[in-house]
């Protein structure tokens, strides 16, 4: 199958998806971004893997493909503003939180 969907802010495409191949993997392999990590199912809800689906944060490792045709989706490459951070990565930074995955400031 082919998934249309927005990916931030920008119309992609991944061409011979299977509904259940995960979404990050189309994200990572299909779509070349990179940042986000697969993590071992045991940890599998860990933000490494995080990503925004309509505004909702999901484990894009436990979402099939299939369900992101036609929805939005944010990844960490979305989520900052040129040098402004984005609201997460702010408290993350006050904090002095672990930033991995989503959460990455400006590094990877």
């Amino acid at each position: 199958m082919r998934i249309m969907a927005t990916v931030n802010g920008e119309t992609r495409q991944a061409d011979d998806v299977w509904e259940g191949e995960s979404l990050l993997y189309v994200l990572r392999e299909r779509m070349g971004l990179s940042r986000l990590e697969e993590l071992p199912a045991s940890r599998a809800s860990a933000v490494r893997s995080t990503v925004y689906l309509d505004d909702t944060a999901v484990c894009a490792c436990l979402v099939a493909a299939g369900q992101a045709q036609g929805r939005a989706i944010v990844t960490v490459e979305g989520l900052a503003s040129g040098d402004v951070l984005h609201p997460v990565q702010e408290a993350f930074v006050e904090a002095g939180a672990v930033q991995c995955g989503l959460l990455h400031a400006r590094t990877c």
